[in-house]
């Protein structure tokens, strides 16, 4: 399976998968899909509430990935570009965000930030306050961007693939990448910062500064564990610039640069501190397996830097709500060979579970 491209491209097109359909199918498994979304986000609220530091579990998410990648590759098949594929599109990413497919969660980022929201918004700029918001309907193209499209062509029936090439063969590499997303252009020159200030200020546009800056994180935050950092801050640094200085100043933008410096530092002290305050899909880019591997990663400093430390101490620096997820990380540590965390652990175990707040860790004999 190819792995998604980062850097001055967007990430690598999926394989092919079966469609969903017409546009109005795609509006009813959307919503089908919007009522899951709704009870998981439900659930993953109460287990919170119960003390389960990263609510609902992955797996149930991950079952959501390719109904969203469905809807997506329909939309490209049926050449859609409305407010409808921008509600998609930002209902992905979340899905693949909490589901922990970073590879999945960037295709949807890069085209709604690159692409879809600089579209609309130069769109409706062009239809004049008149008729901004008229394109909010599923089907309901802006006329800027008629002038993009390429000749219509039959949409595919559902079970089958938009990328069957005219003459025959499937194409390859680059060229398919490019054909796919042909009809995704957005203006042919940058948008000038009273567009982008105006678009901020319309309801539909509302999540674009959050969708920005889950991308300004991203390539920080998906970075594997001993990879150099060059390529995150140059591909960090390639996002920035293509962000028009509204979207910049924003303060949803700003919170996810703070957030990537405090984890490309290793300042897991802020970072969890910087996540609390965060937008939903940004703090979502830090939660789980990234999570995880930060408590570790700050465990091991902890084991050396301190003999015994207060329980509430750590569980207050790692942002866990109960010394029940503590003896968990300090478990997964040791069941890699910490000894120090083994250590620790065996000694909380022996803890009666109502004393465990007030205990120390205990990392050193």
């Amino acid at each position: 399976m190819s792995q998604p491209r980062i850097g001055g491209r967007r990430a690598a097109p999926p394989r092919p998968t079966l469609l969903v359909g017409d546009l109005a199918a795609c509006q009813a498994a959307f919503g089908r899909l919007q009522q899951r979304v709704l009870e998981l986000s439900l659930a993953q609220h109460a287990a919170l509430e119960a003390g389960d530091q990263d609510g609902a579990a992955a797996d149930a998410w991950r079952d959501l990935v390719p109904r969203c990648r469905a809807l997506r590759e329909t939309l490209t098949s049926l050449r859609e570009l409305s407010h409808f594929t921008r509600e998609v599109y930002e209902c992905a990413a979340d899905v693949c965000a909490r589901a922990g497919d970073l590879g999945e969660a960037l295709k949807a980022l890069q085209v709604l930030v690159h692409h879809i929201y600089p579209a609309l918004a130069a769109a409706e700029a062009a239809a004049g306050p008149a008729g901004a918001g008229t394109y909010e309907q599923p089907g309901s193209r802006p006329p800027g961007l008629q002038r993009q499209q390429q000749p219509e062509q039959a949409a595919p029936a559902a079970g089958q693939s938009p990328r069957r090439a005219g003459g025959g063969g499937w194409r390859g590499g680059d060229e398919e990448e490019a054909a796919e997303d042909a009809w995704l252009v957005g203006p042919s020159t940058q948008l000038d910062s009273p567009t982008v200030a105006a678009a901020l200020q319309q309801p539909a546009f509302r999540r674009w500064p959050e969708v920005a800056g889950a991308l300004v994180l991203y390539f920080t935050a998906a970075r594997p564990a001993g990879a150099p950092a060059g390529n995150a801050q140059l591909d960090t640094l390639a996002t920035l610039r293509r962000l028009p200085p509204p979207l910049l100043r924003a303060a949803e933008v700003r919170a996810a640069l703070r957030l990537r410096a405090a984890l490309a530092a290793g300042d897991y002290v802020a970072l969890f501190r910087l996540r609390e305050g965060a937008p939903p899909l940004v703090r979502a880019l830090v939660s789980g397996s990234v999570a995880a591997a930060a408590r570790e990663r700050a465990l091991v400093v902890l084991a050396v830097a301190y003999r015994n430390i207060a329980v509430a101490a750590v569980c207050r620096t790692l942002a866990l709500d109960t010394p029940r997820l503590l003896l968990a990380c300090l478990k997964l540590l040791a069941d890699r060979g910490h000894a120090a965390a083994g250590r620790a652990l065996s000694g909380l175990q022996q803890e009666e579970a109502a004393a465990l707040p007030a205990a120390d860790v205990v990392f050193k004999g």
